[in-house]
């Protein structure tokens, strides 16, 4: 299961939730204020680049 990070649109919080892909979006509500105005954020792990392997060069050489 991913870990989606929400942000809370009326209070500003934000936080990370485990949740099932098909449930990413549903029955959502921040644990600081209740609300229900949460927007999934694009996670910061997802837009890093390459998330393993060595960085410059070629290790099989």
């Amino acid at each position: 299961m991913p870990i989606y990070e929400y942000r809370c649109k009326d209070c500003g919080a934000t936080y990370e939730k485990l949740r099932r892909a098909q449930d990413a979006d549903r029955d959502l509500r921040c644990p600081k204020c209740a609300s229900r105005n949460v927007e999934r954020r694009v996670s910061a792990f997802a837009t890093s680049g390459p998330a393993c392997g060595p960085s410059g060069g070629n290790r099989f050489r």
